[in-house]
């Protein structure tokens, strides 16, 4: 028996046997290369193929999982189709190049770039590129797809793609493990939306593991069992029950609202990061989206999207929320995350350079496109946009002047939508109370503002530790951006990763914030949670922990409030 720990990509309990998934494997041998002009009719014919293919690929999703999954095939569909990919392969192909090699080049450029970004989800993209390129290359190489077994089983692979995943019969799939990939690629999304548990992240090993031996998952755990023992095979069975249990209780009351016992409601919205994931977010019982990461429309592509393509995708998310207020993020890149038709030199700290709001600002074109396309689709349901990497007042009066005039021209009134901030960087906490002033609203980056707080990179192992939510002195700076919000009659979100924790969300509410936006896996669990708070006890666990000594102390004060 062996037990394996990854990352939780889609919850639920699965055991059954095991299958592994092959990885592509294209020999070049294999294919004789012919001349430019036949090597160039290759490219485009398999192109064309793999084009139809994902657009039926497409027609079947949406029937089985609905439009909004289903248009990570309409991704797809873009990817293969995209001029500038069309010609770095074809100019290739010109220079000498066979159409294999043409078509590895022109989208692993593209995949590399998305694959250094600072951010997990837009990364995950990098994936969407390669099952792309795998696509066409399968086409151009005549492989086919390994056969897969008749019967329900657990899949296992060094990664897995939406196209395979999709690929498969649900009713077969038990269950996936993946040795690498991200609980925010599309195949973990796709997961989700189908319902079936994943783990992946669980490192090497997989390969060796027989076909047909037993395989236990648990997806909200993140822990795979390999050949389970009898006594084992039982506990995961009892997990199994009570997961299933679990599900049952929490979508009975996802519903409704998020009220403590002492009568305060906290709103619990929905982080999305694009219109694949929206059916998602509205089924989980999300009220409305605390933060659309707008950048999914300007990366991996060759220009910016322009006015009409903005309009219409923010419609497409103001309208599936209804009467729920929708917080759209204007683009928020930096040097971390380059794209080709954004011009700049090289910057030894990204983190600390012209990135967020500061670029949207030094780009005015750029971001009064967006902002114009904001205002326009702001009709069609409850429109709040909100700004990155703010560190002034002045930047914010910067921009407000900009909103004022595009919404004059477009004929649309100021005060029909809201304007708010993200607080991430410790200058604008600490100005919070100015900024708010000016503001509708203020929503707290806890993943940036910590780092920035503490110095110390998350993704750095060796310093990861170090960012602390639960340090008083951090509790204390969040206490006093909600104070400042509240005395300006502006409100308090959390759209960063520890919205979506019962115990940082118990701190959070304490310290007085009125609304926490997560994935929307976790809504259901964390309206559970707030409606068996009392605020009045939290707020009196707040005063003992930041009379406390340390975050390891804070982290107790709280514990009782998500134990049992």
């Amino acid at each position: 028996m062996d037990s394996m720990t990854g990352r939780a990509a889609s919850p639920g309990i699965a055991i059954g046997p095991a299958h592994t998934l092959a990885g592509p494997s294209f020999e070049p041998s294999a294919r004789e290369q012919g001349s430019v002009e036949e090597e160039a009719a290759a490219f485009k014919g398999a192109v064309s193929s793999v084009e139809t293919k994902i657009w039926d690929l497409h027609a079947q999703m949406k029937e089985r999982v609905g439009d909004e999954e289903a248009a990570i095939f309409e991704a797809h569909a873009m990817f293969v189709s995209d001029p500038e990919i069309e010609r770095i392969a074809l100019e290739a192909v010109e220079s000498g190049r066979s159409a294999p090699d043409a078509v590895t080049e022109a989208f692993d450029g593209f995949a590399a770039m998305l694959a250094a970004l600072d951010d997990p989800y837009l990364a995950a993209r990098a994936t969407d590129l390669v099952d792309v390129r795998d696509q066409v290359l399968a086409e151009l190489y005549g492989v086919a797809a390994d056969p897969l077994p008749s019967d329900p089983f657990v899949l296992l692979a060094e990664d897995v793609t939406p196209s395979q995943t999709a690929a498969i019969d649900p009713a077969l799939l038990l269950a996936i493990v993946c040795e690498r990939g991200s609980e925010v690629a599309h195949a973990a999304i796709l997961a989700r939306s189908l319902g079936i548990p994943a783990v992946v992240g669980v490192g090497d090993g997989l390969q060796d593991v027989a076909d047909g031996t037993v395989v236990a998952v648990d997806g909200r755990a993140g822990e795979v069992v390999i050949d389970p023992s009898p006594e084992r095979l039982a506990e995961m069975e009892q997990r199994a029950a009570a997961e299933q249990e679990r599900r049952r209780r929490l979508s009975e009351v996802a519903a409704g609202p998020a009220i403590t016992q002492d009568g305060k409601r906290i709103t619990v919205a929905a982080n999305v990061n694009g219109p694949e994931l929206l059916d998602a977010a509205v089924a989980s019982g999300a009220e409305g989206s605390g933060l659309v990461r707008s950048e999914f429309l300007f990366l991996g592509r060759p220009t910016a999207p322009d006015l009409d393509e903005q309009e219409a995708i923010y419609r497409r998310h103001l309208e599936a929320f209804g009467d729920d207020l929708v917080v759209i993020r204007t683009l928020d890149i930096g040097a971390d995350k380059p794209v080709p038709y954004i011009d700049r030199s090289d910057e030894p700290n990204p983190a600390l350079g012209l990135r967020g709001l500061r670029l949207g600002l030094a780009m005015g074109e750029l971001l009064e496109t967006q902002l114009r396309a904001l205002i326009r689709a702001s009709t069609a349901g409850r429109l709040a946009m909100m700004f990155p990497m703010v560190s002034s007042v002045a930047e914010v009066h910067q921009v407000s002047a900009m909103i004022d005039e595009i919404a004059a021209a477009e004929g649309v009134d100021r005060s029909s939508f809201q304007v708010g901030t993200m607080i991430e960087v410790p200058a604008a906490a600490l100005a919070a109370d100015r900024i708010a002033a000016a503001l509708d609203f203020l929503s707290l980056g806890t993943n940036d503002l910590l780092q920035y707080v503490f110095a110390a990179d998350r993704q750095v192992a060796e310093v990861a530790n170090v960012p602390d939510l639960f340090d008083p002195g951090m509790l204390r700076l969040i206490q006093f951006v909600a104070e400042s919000a509240h005395a300006n009659d502006a409100w308090l979100g959390v759209c960063g990763e520890a919205a979506s924790d019962p115990l940082s969300a118990a701190a959070l509410v304490a310290a007085g914030v009125d609304e926490l936006s997560m994935s929307p896996v976790a809504v259901a669990e964390i309206k559970d949670r707030v409606r068996s708070w009392r605020v009045s006890e939290l707020e009196a666990a707040l005063a003992e922990a930041l009379g406390g000594p340390d975050g390891a102390h804070a982290r107790g004060v709280f514990e009782p409030f998500v134990s049992g």
